[in-house]
């Protein structure tokens, strides 16, 4: 399988946040830097409810310290570091990291870094996330080594979270649902929202041109079978939870809890 994908993926984060002005970042532009699309997140009940659920989930405190693998440019980061002790993100997007360091969060920092090799010490964490970053990932393969690597992270009776998985038993209910979503969205909010200055930086431009990869991110199915063999092989307790219940991809997409037995 051609590798391609990571450059695409990564150029394209890349880009998406040199568009963006530092210093007057909203969340709709970092949902829009993230992939996601900023009408559905026009909602700050459906952005609320993605947070409690991740901290619910995650049974994330204000004394937790909490890694976030694949943070883009702080679309979580904006509602997860204000409740936690320390939040970190890392992204292997070096434009996408420089933006979320400008965002302001007093307790939060990012790093560049490829999560399939985290540089930080075993049981480091309280808690690790992992969200809307698998659907990205064309095998199992990929996914699997970062869930070991959050895992060798992660202290001793904490849990980490991937989320936001398209499930492959669900993947032509779900391909109809988004036709439906959007043209809801498109009915009532108009066409998707671009970045507040529509060119990349030259940055950006010589990296494309150089590696030759055009920017672009694809939505790639996984079945519920494969987390639960990975955690069974980590000897880590796996759970398949819910998504936050307003998501209007409920019941189409699924998030896996993976909980560190205690020494």
């Amino acid at each position: 399988m051609s590798e391609h994908w990571r450059d695409a993926a990564r150029l394209f984060f890349d880009e998406r946040a040199s568009s963006a002005r530092t210093g007057s970042i909203t969340l709709a532009e970092l949902s829009y830097i993230s992939g996601r699309d900023a009408r559905l997140w026009a909602d700050p009940k459906m952005y609320e409810d993605l947070i409690s659920s991740i901290l619910q989930q995650l049974s994330a405190e204000e004394s937790t310290s909490l890694l976030e693998v694949g943070s883009a440019s702080g679309f979580l980061a904006w509602g997860l570091a204000p409740r936690v002790a320390r939040y970190v993100g890392v992204d292997v997007a070096a434009e996408a990291v420089r933006l979320g360091n400008h965002l302001g969060l007093a307790n939060a920092e990012f790093r560049v870094a490829d999560g399939t090799n985290l540089p930080f010490h075993d049981s480091s964490f309280n808690a690790v996330v992992c969200y809307d970053v698998f659907t990205n990932f064309p095998s199992f393969e990929t996914g699997a080594k970062i869930i070991a690597e959050m895992i060798r992270v992660l202290q001793p009776g904490g849990r980490a979270l991937v989320g936001s998985i398209p499930d492959s038993a669900c993947k032509e209910a779900f391909e109809e649902k988004v036709k439906q979503v959007s043209a809801e969205l498109e009915e009532r909010c108009g066409p998707p929202l671009a970045a507040r200055a529509s060119q990349p930086s030259f940055f950006a431009r010589m990296k494309r041109a150089l590696t030759r990869v055009t920017p672009g991110i694809s939505c790639y199915y996984f079945s519920r079978e494969d987390f639960l063999d990975v955690g069974a092989r980590l000897g880590v307790v796996t759970d398949i939870c819910g998504i936050h219940s307003r998501n209007p991809y409920h019941g189409l997409r699924f998030n896996v809890l993976f909980s560190k037995p205690k020494k």
